[in-house]
């Protein structure tokens, strides 16, 4: 252990093979500090083309979606399909304490490079697979993609209008749901090897995590057919405005959560508490959701007297959670991405200086953030294969001409 620690997990090594599925469970564990080895192909991944770019040219080393997910960590080329890959990569293992990775079931078996065979070589390894539909099961060898992945979880009937069709969320929420869950996976695989010495092994299943990329909305109505002693009428799919719903300003938009009576009270007092919905049954929570086509049209016309500011000032006041919903500029420029330093300037080998998102959580007791950009491909060969390995710079040049690195 070293004296002074970077983050929460800079003792520990990970080995991040995954393309666009999974990669961003690496990143999460980069962003507290572990020493996370990108292995591309030779060729590089696919994720490295994957729109949009920086300055709308397409090019390997300026995709947005790998320059984000790919943040804090170090990159070397290998070819693992070869004798001689699989061999630099079992020498990687032994001295690694996680291996991520998103191929096809059984792809890594075939290579003779699975958990198995992995664990002989480092019985401590832990080790996560983020495929679409798991390890095992009558799905695990089809095809899909993440907004698949979304759909057939059952989430996506929730989003969009409720008088459209369901509507899949922009970027790749089932991809990023199933990273955050096997980074936490991760995290207390390696506490409770602390104690036990032993690795574990984590199947992460995109479809099974997508429910967490937006809240089911219409089995939580379906619910309250149930227990509610009135029953109210079949829900529509995407009834999440009813729940915690949208209300228009000045200008623009906040979304309310108002739940329980005292927050519905309080909602009420900061818009001036108007005599209509100040009746008993509008305390209900029911019965607000019952009605909510008649309360949002209520509410509104007096939502639209406040900017949206004012009312998550008052809101914040008042302990109700009030949120205004800002277009990306908006977010940028608002106060609370300010006061969290949320953004940070990187300087990228090719792309040059850019403001980069930064970490989703920050913790007093220990670094977390963003330390450099993401990695050109192949940068950091010399530095992993000799200098660590052992390698000679002759002995990486034959192994790029053979395909190897």
């Amino acid at each position: 252990m070293p004296e002074k620690q970077e983050g929460a997990l800079s003792v520990y090594r990970i080995l991040d093979i995954t393309d666009q599925r999974g990669t961003f469970c690496a990143r999460l564990l980069a962003d507290m500090g572990a020493d996370v080895i990108k292995i591309e192909k030779p060729q590089g991944g696919e994720a490295r083309n994957i729109p949009p770019f920086a300055g709308d040219l397409p090019h390997p080393e300026k995709s947005l979606y790998f320059l984000h997910r790919n943040t804090n960590k170090k990159g070397i080329t290998l070819n693992i399909e070869t004798p001689d890959g699989k061999a630099i990569f079992e020498k990687l293992v032994k001295s690694a304490d996680v291996v991520v990775e998103s191929y096809k079931p059984g792809y890594l078996k075939g290579l003779g490079l699975d958990y198995k065979a992995l664990k002989e070589i480092n019985p401590g390894l832990v080790m996560a697979s983020i495929t679409d539909f798991g390890q095992g099961g009558p799905y695990r060898d089809w095809k899909s993609s993440d907004l698949v992945d979304f759909a057939m979880s059952g989430a996506m009937i929730g989003s969009g209008y409720p008088d459209g069709k369901p509507t899949a969320l922009p970027g790749s929420p089932g991809d990023d749901a199933a990273s955050y869950s096997a980074a936490i996976s991760i995290v207390t695989s390696l506490y409770m090897r602390g104690s036990t010495g032993n690795g574990q092994y984590i199947d992460a299943s995109i479809h099974e995590n997508s429910r967490l990329g937006l809240y089911p909305w219409g089995l939580v109505m379906w619910y309250s057919n149930v227990r509610s002693d009135q029953p109210l009428p079949p829900p529509a799919g995407r009834m999440g405005t009813m729940i915690y719903p949208v209300f228009p300003c000045k200008d623009g938009y906040i979304r309310a959560v108002a739940l329980t009576p005292r927050q519905w009270d309080c909602l009420v007092e900061i818009i001036g508490k108007p005599e209509v919905l100040c009746t008993e049954e509008w305390r209900e929570f029911y019965f607000r959701i019952g009605n909510a086509d008649a309360l949002n049209v209520l509410v509104s016309e007096y939502t639209r007297q406040y900017t949206m500011q004012e009312l998550f000032e008052k809101g914040n006041e008042a302990g109700v959670p009030i949120a205004p919903i800002y277009d990306i500029k908006g977010f940028v420029e608002s106060a609370q991405t300010k006061a969290r330093e949320f953004f940070v300037e990187l300087d990228h080998p090719v792309v040059g200086k850019y403001k980069c998102p930064g970490t989703s959580f920050k913790c007093k007791d220990s670094s977390f953030g963003i330390r450099y950009s993401a990695p050109c491909l192949g940068q950091h060969n010399k530095d992993i294969l000799c200098e660590e390995l052992g390698l000679s710079i002759n002995d990486l040049a034959a192994l790029r001409r053979a395909g190897v690195i």
